[in-house]
């Protein structure tokens, strides 16, 4: 994907750089001693430093690293969120508390004090390095995903910059400078939160797309029992019925054009369907491609014009015998949701790839080129050609 670069996020990307190196610089002032550097003195409000915590607990590296516990472990990944923050408190009372009253800032300080061993120090770093880099990695990956289509710049790119600035400033001022960066981000991602928090509250729930709801059709079954003998409506003409699944569908036809109903107390629901013309061309709901007569499917429509997509991938498809026993989902999921997508992206950036088979050749003539006549046979085939 190619990213044209953006006037408006390079300036809200440099202001935050420029605010972030110029707070560096204020607290680099004001730290003159090894308490100043690793603890910022003690003088930091708890409300900042609350938040600070806040905001160091909700960095990439948790964002990506609980996604992937909770996709590949289920609950289980999710558990490991809650032992984490709980990890917090132990080491507050355990490690923290204790450190403070010895008068040392690191656990290998405190070791060091202890036993006075080279070999600690040695092990302490070394496990530092090891547990620093691949925490970092995470980290330094979804910073340079996100400089990517923020400033149009390679991914290694944004990692140097994103990097250099944070080594800055953990340089400058130490815990000081930190704690009010953490701070920074941690009060943002609150006010987002909670902004699309009320947002979704608000929106999120009605599912209600925009525009005009399509106009179904239906019409009255005349009934012998449980079979449809006719229609009640001179317009429409009975063609066929089919059972799938314990649902009845009809198909009928009105001044040539074909069209599906689906079955329900006595009443026939206009369904989702593509077919042909008589002069072969396809049929959407009963309508050429011109009239856009293009229904939504889930809300679809709506999801796709908000989400301003790179590309929708469509690996969807009822195959072989589910398509002989479900006619009307085949022709549904086969036949009309690639030509809904391609309909619903055609004025918009997103591109649809869609993923399917050479089902629509039978295989009995050799080799077949692209503009073959589709002679597949069964109804997966068929509708897959649609």
């Amino acid at each position: 994907m190619i990213y044209n670069v953006s006037i408006g996020a390079v300036l809200i990307f440099s202001f935050f750089v420029i605010a972030v190196l110029a707070l560096s610089f204020y607290f680099a002032r004001k730290t003159k001693s090894a308490s100043s550097y690793y603890a910022a003195g003690g003088s930091i409000h708890w409300g900042v430093n609350g938040i600070a915590f806040a905001g160091d607990y909700l960095s990439a590296a948790s964002f990506l690293g609980i996604c992937g516990m909770i996709a590949f472990s289920g609950y289980d990944g999710f558990l490991y969120s809650i032992g984490y923050l709980a990890g917090w408190v132990a080491a507050l009372f355990l490690v923290a508390e204790p450190l403070k009253r010895l008068g040392k800032f690191t656990f290998t300080d405190a070791l060091d004090a202890r036993f006075n061993s080279k070999s600690i120090k040695l092990t302490a770093a070394i496990s530092t390095l090891i547990v620093s880099v691949f925490y970092l990695i995470p980290q330094m990956v979804g910073a340079g995903d996100l400089v990517v289509p923020l400033l149009g710049l390679p991914h290694w790119v944004g990692v140097v910059i994103v990097g250099t600035i944070v080594i800055f400033i953990v340089a400058t001022a130490g815990m000081t400078s930190t704690t009010y960066v953490q701070f920074i981000k941690g009060a943002l991602l609150i006010i987002f939160s909670t902004i699309l928090t009320f947002y979704i509250l608000n929106h999120g729930f009605t599912l209600k797309p925009g525009g005009e709801a399509p106009n179904y059709i239906q019409v009255t079954a005349v009934m012998d029992g449980e079979l449809i003998v006719d229609i009640d409506d001179p317009e429409w003409n009975l063609i066929s019925t089919h059972e799938a699944k314990g649902h009845t569908f009809a198909k009928l036809e009105s001044n040539g054009v074909i069209r599906w109903f689906k079955l329900d107390n006595g009443i026939l629901n206009e369904a989702l369907s593509v077919s042909l013309d008589a002069d072969g061309s396809l049929l959407y709901n009963g309508e050429p491609r011109s009239e856009e007569k293009f229904y939504q499917v889930g809300h679809l429509t709506k999801i796709v014009h908000d989400g301003n997509f790179d590309a929708i991938i469509n690996a969807i498809g009822i195959l072989n015998l589910d398509a002989e026993e479900n006619k009307a989902n085949a022709v549904l999921l086969n036949s009309y949701l690639p030509h809904f997508l391609s309909e619903i992206t055609k004025n918009k950036m997103t591109k649809v790839i869609h993923m399917s088979t050479d089902c629509v050749f039978s295989g009995k003539s050799g080799s077949y080129s692209e503009n073959a006549l589709r002679d597949g046979e069964s109804f997966y085939d068929r509708s897959k050609a649609l």
